[in-house]
């Protein structure tokens, strides 16, 4: 059984494939309809930011969407995908500090941002595997 479960060690450098793209299709799936349809969403997250007190609320509201999407996409396709991962962490610290802890969220309510969080350290420590355009596909 041991020697069965070290033949994957070779698959190692595919791993954070698959984080990679179950972060990236979340990340989409969160922020892409406010970033790709400002004039709907966009507004309502400012308004959302702006009753937690956050200063600029539009201003960050889009940071905070765009930086989600364009950062699925780095993600997804490994580029700059260390930078990617940092502006992440920046963004999801926030998110779990003032969005959901500052609130009183439950752990399962900011789990999904908590995960978001721990893919994006893993990926600015470990980089991105492969396949990946950092690491030449």
């Amino acid at each position: 059984m041991r020697t069965f479960l070290a033949s994957f060690g070779r698959y190692r450098d595919y791993a954070p494939f698959v984080l990679r793209l179950v972060c990236s299709i979340r990340l989409f799936a969160a922020a892409g309809h406010t970033a790709l349809h400002p004039s709907e969403g966009l507004p309502g997250y400012a308004d959302w930011l702006q009753s937690l007190g956050f200063p600029f609320p539009m201003l960050s509201a889009a940071l905070s969407a765009y930086g989600e999407v364009i950062g699925a996409v780095l993600i997804l396709i490994g580029w700059q995908t260390r930078l990617a991962a940092l502006l992440l962490i920046v963004n999801f610290t926030l998110a779990v500090l003032i969005g959901h802890v500052a609130i009183g969220d439950s752990y399962m309510d900011t789990f999904p941002a908590l995960v978001i969080l721990a893919i994006s350290w893993f990926l600015l420590l470990n980089g991105p595997g492969k396949p990946s355009v950092d690491e030449g596909l």
